[in-house]
């Protein structure tokens, strides 16, 4: 634990020792912040005349408001993620310090839980500014429950810890930063399309009638299984509802598999530098 803490300790100062902690945390902060005042005016101005928006009368604040404004948050560090990963590892790589690194009496995973920790230490300055979003919000707006702002920043802070873990799995796995950082945002590009791709998905199989009944049957088949990935795959599919304050176990576990899938394949990335000789 304390040679997982030392490595944090450096990891996290040198996200600041350079413009890269600056400029996540930043343009995290800009994007949010405007966004947080863009969604809380028309919000403002639907609860007054809803009937303007198709409304037929005022509508939920936690449905209209917190939960849209918390999912864009999440989406923001998804396609932020990779400025704060591709050093993590590739750097190492490409500046030939990896070998030193892991020539240190340190164990692999001592360095890989280190480093995700100093990008979640990140996340964590980026949640003080959902953090302070939503104090604001909360000043103002009487019945907001706060454990439902609590549950909701930890959902972004979810989210962005999944993504963390994919681009530290590209990092370890990629030579250079810009590599990492593009294949990583790629990914999650990919992810984001799949969600929407999945909205639009009908339910039961478009197979021609016409179609011989085994054929028709096996194509279903295997619709349903692409279909359920399609949906269930996505960072943000199973945000929504949490962003509501709705605890359902099996979205927290999506969370923390996800993680824990992409740490364990981070690992064996680098164990394989012994089965390389």
């Amino acid at each position: 634990m304390r040679n997982t803490w030392a490595v944090c300790k450096r990891e996290f100062k040198s996200f600041f020792l350079t413009p890269v902690g600056y400029v996540v945390v930043g343009m995290f902060a800009v994007i949010a912040g405007l966004s947080f005042s863009i969604s809380f005016i028309t919000h403002s101005d639907i609860t007054q005349n809803p009937t303007m928006y198709a409304y037929t009368a005022v509508p939920d604040f936690e449905e209209t408001f917190l939960s849209p404004y918390l999912v864009f948050c999440g989406m923001l560090i998804m396609f932020l993620a990779p400025l704060l990963t591709m050093r993590l590892l590739a750097e190492e790589r490409h500046r030939g310090t990896i070998e030193f690194l892991l020539t240190q009496p340190l164990r692999d995973r001592e360095i890989i839980f280190g480093k995700y920790l100093a990008a979640l230490g990140v996340l964590g300055v980026m949640m003080l500014v959902v953090g302070v979003n939503l104090g604001i919000m909360g000043w103002f707006v009487d019945n907001v429950e706060p454990p439902v702002l609590v549950f909701g920043v930890l959902t972004v802070f979810l989210m962005g810890a999944a993504c963390i873990s994919l681009g530290l799995f590209v990092s370890s796995v990629t030579r250079t930063q810009i590599m990492s950082g593009t294949i990583t945002f790629g990914a999650t590009l990919i992810l984001f399309i799949l969600g929407n791709l999945g909205e639009d998905m009908p339910a039961e199989s478009p197979t021609p009638e016409g179609w011989p009944a085994g054929l028709r049957t096996v194509i279903a088949f295997f619709y349903r299984i692409f279909r359920g990935l399609v949906m269930e795959l996505p960072i943000d599919a199973h945000a929504r509802d949490m962003a509501l304050g709705v605890v359902q176990p099996l979205d927290i576990a999506y969370y923390v598999l996800f993680s824990a899938f992409f740490l364990f394949l981070t690992f064996r990335a680098l164990e394989s530098r012994n089965w390389r000789g």
